[in-house]
This record gives C-alpha cells, sequence and structure tokens, in this order.
C-alpha cells in the first residue's frame, strides 16, 4: 500500500511539474534563443541508436519509474528526465561529458545542451 500511495505522490508531482517544464522547454526553442549561443547544438552529428529503447534501464535496475525519457546523442543512452526521481539523463551528463540529449518521447523534437542550458 506505501508503495502504490508513494507512486501515486510521484504521478501527481509529475503532472503539476509538466505543464511548466512543457512552457519553458517551447519558450526556449525559439530561434532567437540559440542567436550566437551554442556550437554543441549547432554540430551535426551522426544518427545513434538507443540502447534501450522505450526504458531506462537505471530506473528499472533501481526499481524507480520514470516520469519521460532522453536520449544522449553522443552514444544513444537512454535516461529519465529531470522530472524522474532518479534524473539519470543528467547523471550520464556528469559521467560522460557528452553535451547534448534529446527527448526521446513521441512527438517531442528538441535538443538539451547540459553545458549551455540551451534548447534546440
Amino acid at each position: 500500500m506505501l508503495q502504490v500511495r508513494g507512486m501515486l505522490a510521484v504521478e501527481e508531482s509529475m503532472l503539476e511539474y509538466s505543464g511548466g517544464e512543457r512552457e519553458r522547454v517551447r519558450a526556449a526553442t525559439t530561434p532567437s534563443h540559440l542567436e550566437g549561443g551554442c556550437e554543441h547544438l549547432k554540430e551535426v552529428r551522426a544518427a545513434v541508436e538507443p540502447n534501450t529503447p522505450g526504458e531506462c534501464s537505471d530506473c528499472i535496475r533501481e526499481g524507480l519509474v520514470w516520469v519521460h525519457l532522453r536520449m544522449c546523442v553522443s552514444c544513444g543512452n537512454i535516461g529519465c528526465c529531470d522530472s524522474s526521481i532518479g534524473r539519470h539523463a543528467t547523471a550520464h551528463f556528469h559521467e560522460s561529458d557528452h553535451p547534448v540529449m534529446r527527448s526521446a518521447e513521441p512527438g517531442d523534437d528538441w535538443r538539451w545542451c547540459f553545458v549551455d542550458g540551451l534548447t534546440g
């Protein structure tokens, strides 16, 4: 019962956060936001395949539930977003120094540079 209540609390916080996050991402993806900005987002990279499509393997290993998935554009690592308890996409950046990730959610088409804090 405690586990279910904990999961419901996480879900409720995710719903509250997701609306604000969505608006923040939309506002930050305007071209004027990137003028003169991030070389990491401008780099053209060869397409990489996700290492664990559709799941955050770190969350599975730790018994956590993720909110949204992100993919490292350098190596294809799939990690959960910062709205998730594990924040594994950010952890991957700190471990690897791979600067750019993209959303791994269907219909999303944006990238995030951890170094410069910009979307593109």
